[in-house]
């Protein structure tokens, strides 16, 4: 039993994983052609667009799919299949109501948010990407019913539609605006008068209505996919399930469950909304009262740019904007191990159904271990890497270089912070899978309180300014982890062992960061200046260290991992033909 539960956990995490990491690709690939094709200034309005329709996309679902995923895993444990259908029929109206009323709520708030920031050019991207609400909200039901029945897959194939829909639209309608010009601006009306900067508002338009295609294709799949193909659900299952409860009842059950979950993510998310309001509007009145101070830390972007101090909106604009780019790149690393914590609440509400601490101890154990295991390196990497990383991305664009320098800081310091930034949505899902609810509203509103008068105070200083965005967010994470961290050991019994769970990997993840800063400047200095350009144009310097450097890391790692016994059987078994892989491991005694 013990076996199965570790293995339908990793399992689902792997599937997940997978899709996670090609949907990151692509989303990478994608945003690094956008922020190339319409430099800081559009990636600004993208940027602005995207913060505002987060929240209240979070905010809408507001625990919802999880207290699905929950309530469908806690029947089906009972084998209540007949609650689970109806279940499915209730969420699907809720989700598609809060959708819509989600989307109302972008359409009213957007004129007073973006001119609290003085970002009027932000409201075509904003106006594009709101329809996707209602899709991804609908949509949401449907994954959150498959991933409690534990059938990853629906929702991992749903993910890469939605990814590549966003990468081939997003594409398509930005060449063709490029194309074809932006002349049509001049006919929309109220807009025609409100935006100035036509080109990179409507260019971040086009490339954010990838964003809204990609999420219509998704969700059509999942209600072909539903209609057509199998739930796991049979007939003798229905059969000789009890009768079922009203959809009255069923429907109060699931307020019973959402509700605390849609409190902590409202706390968290009207704060995000916030926090991203208080960066730029800070930001904002830094540059009208400190200009000189704050241009003197960028003379790299006041030289090339041309920024005065009667363009200091364009100047807070593009700022913003390179700060979110780091802000993506950060964001690769907890989104691969949020995979983790959504493939534990099944197996954890059936452990937790079931009064079963043992599977609930060796599941948090798991998923804390595996997420360490996976955010150690890549935090070594942005730590090591980080000016040479933001460099091979964004190094060729003669609008986006002159910031590298400056935002490659912020990067490292993300790096440092990475085991929290990775650990925050796992542990709130686990909490939430074992009914404790209450602990990530606790602790988010105090990290959110305290995320918020961070960065109002450090933004507002003219020589930290969008610096002090991070130590907001860092504060923030250590709250909710560590507070969240000591009530799973106290509810599940957990004991972890530090030597296993934490200090190998973090060893292996130092020695594997030392390796690969020490090759990326041994090759800096001692291959030519032009690198071997004469072989491939895209074989330069810069290029060539950092692709040696990540393959050196990767390497590390993995021979460090192994010479120190850090791996288990357990971590091997998830993987396709891990039994197979386990064995020869074991004989050669490589594992722990």
């Amino acid at each position: 039993m013990a076996k199965n539960t570790k293995q339908n956990l990793l399992n689902g995490a792997l599937i997940l994983s997978l899709a996670v990491i090609a949907v990151k690709l692509i989303g990478v690939f994608f945003k690094l052609y956008v922020t190339l094709k319409i430099g800081y200034d559009g990636k600004g309005y993208y940027a602005t667009a995207y913060n505002i329709y987060t929240p209240i996309y979070a905010i809408a679902l507001a625990g919802l799919p999880t207290a699905v995923a929950k309530m469908v895993a806690s029947k089906a444990a009972q084998g209540r299949y007949r609650d689970v259908k109806n279940l499915f029929s209730v969420s699907r109206s809720l989700f598609a109501l809060t959708g819509l009323a989600g989307t109302v709520i972008i359409l009213l708030i957007t004129y007073p948010y973006v001119y609290t920031i003085d970002s009027f050019d932000s409201i075509p991207a904003i106006l594009a990407i709101t329809p996707s609400l209602f899709f991804c909200c609908v949509m949401s039901g449907y994954r959150g019913y498959f991933q409690g029945l534990q059938n990853m897959k629906p929702s991992a194939a749903s993910q890469s539609i939605e990814a590549f829909g966003k990468l081939i639209f997003g594409w398509l309608l930005i060449n063709i605006l490029f194309g074809t010009g932006v002349a049509f601006a001049d006919k929309i009306p109220v807009l025609r008068d409100i935006v100035t900067n036509t080109s990179e508002a409507y260019a971040a338009a086009a490339a954010i209505s990838g964003v809204t295609i990609g999420s219509g294709l998704a969700l059509l799949f999942l209600v072909l996919r539903y209609k057509l193909g199998s739930d796991g659900i049979t007939k003798e299952m229905l059969e000789n399930s009890p009768e079922s409860e009203s959809k009255k009842a069923l429907r109060r059950q699931l307020f019973a469950f959402a509700v605390p979950i849609a409190v902590s993510s409202l706390v968290f998310n009207v704060t995000t909304l916030i926090d991203n309001w208080t960066i730029q509007n800070r930001l904002k009145e830094v540059l009208e009262t400190g200009f000189e101070t704050v241009a003197a830390m960028y003379p790299g972007i006041v030289s090339a740019r041309g920024f005065t101090a009667q363009t200091a909106n364009e100047f807070k604009n593009y700022l913003y904007g390179a700060y979110d780019t780091v802000l993506e790149i950060k964001n690769i690393v907890p989104t691969f191990t949020i995979t983790l914590g959504l493939s534990a609440i099944p197996v954890l509400s059936r452990a937790w159904t079931n009064k079963d601490k043992a599977s609930m101890c060796r599941s948090v154990q798991s998923v804390v271990r595996l997420t360490l295991l996976l955010a150690l390196p890549a935090g070594a990497a942005l730590v090591a890497l980080a000016d040479d990383l933001l460099y091979l991305l964004y190094g060729s664009s003669e609008i986006n270089a002159p910031a590298i320098p400056y935002i490659a800081p912020i990067l490292m310091m993300y790096g440092v912070s990475v085991i929290f930034l990775a650990l925050a949505q796992p542990v709130t899902n686990m909490l939430q899978a074992i009914d404790r609810t209450d602990v990530p509203i606790k602790t988010m509103g105090v990290g959110a309180a305290i995320k918020i008068i961070a960065n109002f105070i450090l933004v507002s200083i003219p020589s930290i300014n969008i610096q002090g965005a991070v130590i907001g967010t860092f504060l923030c994470n250590i709250i909710m982890v560590v507070c969240g961290l000591l009530v799973l050991k106290k509810e599940t019994g957990l004991k972890f062992n530090m030597s296993v769970t934490f200090i190998k990997p973090a060893f292996c993840a130092v020695l594997s960061g030392i390796a690969g800063f020490a090759v990326n400047g041994i090759l800096e200095k001692f291959l030519p200046e032009e690198g071997l350009t004469g072989i491939l144009s895209f074989l330069n310097v810069n290029n060539i260290s950092v692709a040696a450097a990540g393959v050196t890391m990767v390497i590390v790692y993995a021979v460090s991992l192994f010479a120190t016994r850090a791996l288990s059987k357990d971590d091997i078994i998830m993987l396709p033909k891990g039994e197979k892989i386990a064995k020869v491991l074991e004989k050669y005694r490589l594992l722990g």
